[in-house]
């Protein structure tokens, strides 16, 4: 994951120090859809906490000024692991869960206009997983569950020209207590993610800021 990290950071760095070739961008207005993967990090009640990998494409709408809208959808593999017997009764050593968690995100976008706009984003909605591991006995037997999910987190676009820019991403996603088979305890995944957004539109048209008057002595 550390090593994810480095990576995502480089790219990011990358990505700026290329982008000013291309105009401010203005974004009220506008459609964008995104795609993006990268590495996930399963927060369970296990002791071994292990790299999964993931995805997910997101479709935006930018409402105001700093503000835009959009619905997620993706699809994550999370890992855990236990390396000690647990309590009498409780299922011990390794889960892989698969997980397709959908979401409305509310997106805050600091510098409109500018060719390197960090954001924040949180957002609410419903996971469905199944629970595989050693053998096929509950409660990893590949049954289907649900589970509410709350993604928050920040991430920087980086605009390449008008209609694309690359996007880099982390972010904590808390799930239900139960999803790793044991009740209590804080449940969720860290995720690290890079990708695209492509804006599908030029948004209405805007007018420029007024010059002020000249001064007069």
């Amino acid at each position: 994951m550390k090593r994810l990290l480095i990576v995502l950071t480089a790219a990011i760095l990358a990505l700026c120090s290329v982008s000013g070739s291309a105009s401010a961008q203005y974004l009220i207005g506008r459609w964008a859809l995104g795609v993006d993967a990268g590495a996930n990090y399963w927060i369970s009640d296990y002791n071994q906490y292990m790299v999964g990998y993931g995805g997910q494409a997101v479709v935006r709408y930018e409402i105001a000024k700093y503000f835009g809208l959009g619905l997620t959808a993706g699809y994550e593999v999370l890992k855990t692991n236990q390396s000690t017997p647990l309590e009498a009764g409780a299922y011990a050593s390794y889960i892989k869960m698969n997980a397709v968690p959908v979401s409305v995100v509310a997106f805050f976008h600091f510098y409109q206009r500018k060719m390197v706009n960090p954001y924040v984003f949180i957002g609410a909605g419903m996971m469905w997983y199944q629970r595989w591991g050693i053998g096929l006995d509950p409660p990893v037997d590949g049954a289907w569950h649900t589970s509410y999910v709350v993604p928050v987190g920040f991430g920087i676009e980086s605009f390449i020209n008008n209609d694309v820019s690359f996007d880099a991403s982390v972010g904590f996603t808390n799930t239900s207590g139960d999803v790793d088979a044991r009740s209590g305890g804080m449940n969720g995944y860290v995720t690290a993610k890079i990708g695209f957004n492509f804006y599908l539109n030029e948004g209405p048209p805007h007018k420029p800021a007024p010059k002020p008057p000249p001064v007069r002595f």
